[in-house]
């Protein structure tokens, strides 16, 4: 089977959105965005937003990464795609090493005569401590609020068990007092 794509493929990388990556073709409007870094886990959502210039029934959607990342989809592999509607598929990204990355999907539509495909990749960087950069005002707005809620908790654990000490040592004080 012969893959047709055009060969002047329109590639918007990057534009005004640091996270959003775009690509045209006669086939398929793409977009891929990446979401915000999750603090805790280090997961990064990535989702591809598709918009179909033909009505694909048997379309094949293919997430290419490095080995570095473990991948979980939110969708099958295989989809049906109408014309002129918007579909968005997402996946999660779990980094397990620093260094600058590319990231891409593929969108194959699988037909009779030939098959029509597009592809857009975004490049991504890790620091040692596998957060993306640059962070986004997300990521440190939840860190923040995250340090500030274990503050809270831990202010509220020592207020309770002073609380509770107070009263136990008047209890312990009471049941040791001998009767008179």
């Amino acid at each position: 089977m012969e893959v047709t794509s055009e060969s002047e493929i329109e590639q918007l990388e990057n534009n005004n959105d640091e996270s959003t990556s775009k690509s045209s073709n006669n086939y398929f409007d793409l977009e891929l965005i990446r979401g915000s870094q999750n603090p805790i886990t280090k997961n990064i959502p990535f989702k591809v937003i598709i918009t179909p210039k033909i009505s694909s029934p048997k379309t094949q959607i293919i997430w290419n990464t490095s080995s570095v990342f473990t991948l979980e989809k939110d969708h099958p592999e295989f989809v049906s795609l109408s014309k002129d509607q918007t579909y968005t598929y997402s996946v999660t990204l779990k980094p397990q090493k620093e260094g600058t990355y590319h990231i891409s999907t593929n969108v194959v539509s699988w037909q009779f005569d030939s098959n029509k495909s597009a592809s857009v990749g975004y490049n991504i960087t890790l620091n040692k401590s596998l957060v993306v950069q640059p962070v986004d005002t997300f990521y440190i707005v939840f860190l923040v609020l995250f340090i500030l809620a274990i503050v809270a908790i831990a202010g509220l654990a020592v207020f309770l068990i002073k609380k509770s000490i107070n009263i136990l040592t008047k209890k312990v004080k009471i049941w040791l007092t001998p009767p008179i």
